[in-house]
């Protein structure tokens, strides 16, 4: 039985022989930045695909992808600064995976990397801020609500403030909030999307969401 190479699994998009075969750094020393962001992407994707078949295979994927981010960080640390978006997608793929500290801690550095954060920023710190942990305390996530919601009232944001509200015990704010994401996902009003630049090229806007500049 001949031992896999890693192109030929790649290039046949099979990914359950990569993550039981390869370690990640063999992704990253094989392939440049730009093609092992993609390789990510593919890989994110295909666990998605996963999640109703194999929860576990599903988790397994997404971790590979977070380790593998990890390794292209400290690799191309140019190329990575160049992009807030990187350091805010490997936060948010390694909440999928509950490593939360992680998570919140990459989303506070793309926080402090932007003068002005844009919403959809703004709401993924809000969000990796409020796991198990409580990263954030109340007083600071309320702040970071208004802020974002000061940015435009989309969907998400106006979920962050309906949850918000039921967190003070303010029953009729939150049913206005509520009101007011209804409205929003009617007008498919929604927050941009988080992806690296070096993903631009292959995002899908669905669902009238966007891709965040």
């Amino acid at each position: 039985m001949n031992f896999p190479i890693l192109q030929d699994v790649i290039e046949r998009k099979q990914w359950e022989t990569l993550i039981r075969t390869f370690l990640p750094v063999s992704v990253a020393v094989s392939y440049s930045f730009l093609e092992a962001m993609h390789i990510v992407n593919d890989l994110l994707k295909a666990s998605s695909n996963e999640v109703a078949a194999n929860g576990a295979l599903s988790d397994v994927m997404r971790d590979y992808c977070v380790n593998l981010m990890s390794i292209l960080k400290l690799k191309h640390p140019i190329q990575w600064e160049e992009d807030w978006k990187n350091e805010a997608y490997l936060g948010i793929i390694c909440s999928f995976v509950y490593r939360d500290e992680e998570a919140f801690q990459h989303l506070k550095n793309a926080y402090n990397k932007v003068d002005d954060p844009p919403q959809s920023l703004l709401l993924a710190y809000i969000s990796a801020g409020r796991a198990f942990d409580s990263f954030l305390s109340s007083k600071e996530v309320k702040r970071l609500s208004l802020r974002a919601v000061e940015k435009g009232v989309t969907y998400e944001a106006a979920l962050r403030m309906a949850a918000l509200a039921r967190d003070e015990q303010d029953k009729d704010i939150a049913e206005y909030w509520d009101e007011k994401a209804e409205e929003a996902e009617r007008k498919m009003l929604h927050t941009p999307t988080i992806v690296p630049n070096v993903l631009k090229d292959v995002f899908e806007e669905k669902n009238g969401c966007q891709y965040e500049n």
